[in-house]
């Protein structure tokens, strides 16, 4: 027999392995409502009906439900299947994606609309819905005193330590101005108590915990609280454990240098946001930039921090060319970092990038995830391409299969960005868009070498072969590896 909950809490996260960090804190925060609620998480690959079929098993009184520009699709999905089969049930959202989007067709389905913080509201909101007081449609929340709230920690079960990301943070906000971000619109950072937020870390280290993600938008924006954490885990380092960070490159002092080369090659896992190597583009869009520092940064964390570095750039911000954006990609590329990630700008509800539309000629997809089809300076076509080359240079270079072959599609290239974007095209003709295994891109990235580069096969095929057992691939073998 089911049992029943009169509140239940969604998440529906990218991918399984992505535990909701705010679902844990709304649970951890209901006080005498805790009792009378359960959670329930998912991914964006569950069907809406199995997502709400889940749900009403527990006969609940109250949804509530995240909206990430991830998953927005999938809940307005939810929520019109929720309304059609119990339109009793209160329906509350949340989220940055719903928040700075509040008359929209989803918003207006909700019952209630709770925009920002909302550990200390929604346990006010589902008492009065319960009590059958009239809740207004939209609540503004204000921030919340970070160190009034319950931290979610320990709501991570055995089989989320054992199998997720582990999701943590010490402070909320970010002091930067960037128009393409949501975190432009909190530019107070707020911080946790280091000692509660260190005492559970401790926690989660006995229970098992190896893999750490920070979600601060700049986790060396304190110098002395970043030095605590990490000598923190450095202390208390174990074979496997791996933290993630974002950090901001140019902001890396000797002390802090110093500690992150304490750690274990590969241990440290870096996202740097670079975003554009374009001084005046960075200027327009708020966003602080000191390209010979950011270049030290990230050669420091690669050549002496040994971290694996995510590296990201973005196409289509107001008055990027394509000259300017493949001059970027040729900067970064000679740096580097384990992966490289382009993005195509996104008009995020609420970001302040919206405001530079007109004047660049800036024209958006209407749904999530609401990405830059043209503007002034990029033509769909050309944006169309990067889109192309971004999808192909994350499944064949990001992942790192075939790490000594790869690099010889740009080696001698005057620029990595055209080479690649030349394979990426060789490689759509023979595979199209659609996903291909190890020895489909063996077989086209041999011929592209030999017949449009001109280098010697057996050269290319002892390289390649190389790569194919260095993975441990003892049988099988292809044969015109051979």
């Amino acid at each position: 027999m089911n049992v029943t909950h009169d509140i239940v809490i969604v998440a529906i996260n990218a991918r399984y392995a992505h535990a909701s960090l705010g679902l844990r804190y709304l649970i951890a925060n209901l006080g005498d409502m805790r009792c009378r609620s359960c959670c329930r998480e998912f991914s964006i690959n569950d069907t809406p009906d199995v997502i709400v079929q889940s749900i009403l098993e527990s006969d609940p009184a109250i949804v509530a439900l995240g909206v990430y520009i991830w998953n927005r699709t999938v809940v307005e999905a939810v929520v019109r299947m929720l309304r059609a089969k119990a339109p009793e049930v209160f329906v509350v959202l949340g989220g940055p994606e719903i928040s700075y989007d509040t008359e929209s067709e989803l918003a207006c389905a909700a019952t209630c609309v709770l925009c920002g913080d909302a550990e200390q509201v929604l346990p006010d909101v589902c008492r009065g819905l319960l009590n059958g007081e009239t809740i207004p449609r939209l609540i503004q929340c204000p921030p919340v005193d970070l160190n009034s709230i319950a931290l979610p920690y320990e709501e991570y079960t055995e089989e989320d330590i054992a199998s997720r990301v582990i999701y943590v943070e010490t402070s909320r906000g970010c002091p930067y101005g960037c128009e393409y971000c949501m975190s432009s619109l909190d530019r107070f950072v707020r911080t946790f108590s280091i000692e509660r937020v260190l005492s559970s870390f401790e926690q989660l280290l006995a229970r098992g915990a190896l893999r750490f993600k920070f979600v601060d938008r700049s986790f060396n924006l304190d110098t002395v609280r970043a030095l605590r954490v990490l000598q923190f885990f450095l202390d208390r380092w174990r074979e496997g454990m791996v933290l993630h960070l974002e950090m901001t490159p140019d902001r890396l002092p000797p002390k802090l240098k110093k500690m992150m080369c304490a750690f274990p090659a590969g241990s440290l896992h870096v996202e740097v946001g670079v975003q554009t190597f374009n001084p005046e583009v960075a200027e327009r869009v708020g966003r602080r930039l000191n390209v010979s520092a950011v270049e030290e940064g990230i050669r420091f964390l690669v050549e002496e921090a040994h971290a694996d570095v995510h590296a990201d750039l973005i196409a289509g911000l107001p008055g990027e060319t394509p000259a300017s954006f493949e001059a970027g990609v040729d900067r970064l590329v000679g740096l580097n970092p384990s992966e490289m990630q382009v993005g195509i700008l996104k008009r995020l509800h609420g970001a302040p990038i919206g405001n530079r539309a007109a004047e660049w000629q800036m024209m958006f997809s209407e749904g999530p995830p609401y990405e830059i089809r043209c503007t002034s300076t990029m033509t769909a076509t050309y944006l169309d391409g990067v889109t192309r080359f971004a999808m192909h240079w994350d499944r064949v270079v990001n992942r790192q299969l075939l790490p000594r072959s790869v690099p010889l599609i740009w080696h001698d290239a005057p620029s990595a960005f055209k080479a690649f974007d030349r394979f990426s095209r060789f490689l759509e003709s023979r595979q199209g868009r659609q996903g291909f295994g190890l020895v489909e891109l063996c077989r086209v990235l041999f011929d592209f070498l030999v017949q449009k580069l001109a280098l010697p096969d057996d050269h290319v095929r002892a390289v390649l072969r190389e790569d194919y057992l260095d993975g441990g691939r003892r049988i099988g073998l292809p044969t015109f590896l051979r």
